[in-house]
């Protein structure tokens, strides 16, 4: 074998070699692409479902308020229906 071929051999040797790690370190960063979006993915899912928990609290409120306001109409109705009453009661005729 001369010297030429021996060279060869042993660049293809270490040409391999390189392919086999830039195919390790492709690997791995493929790997942490996909670690990275799975993080991405939980945490808008938890943002999502923040958001939805407040929702559902602002509209718990929004029924509360209506209640409420419906509860204070009625108790407007009811004090406008007394002044009436004690205005008939008390005017002159």
């Amino acid at each position: 074998m001369t010297e030429f071929e021996a060279a060869t051999i042993a660049f293809q040797n270490a040409s391999l070699w390189a392919m086999y790690v830039q195919a390790g370190i492709a690997g791995l960063v493929g790997l942490a692409q996909c670690a990275l979006i799975a993080y991405g993915l939980r945490l808008m899912r938890a943002g999502n479902d923040d958001r939805q928990r407040q929702a559902d609290l602002a509209e718990k409120r929004h029924e509360e308020n209506m209640l409420a306001l419906q509860q204070q109409g009625e108790a407007l109705r009811q004090q406008g229906k007394a002044l009436e009453t004690l205005i008939e009661r008390t005017a002159q005729r």
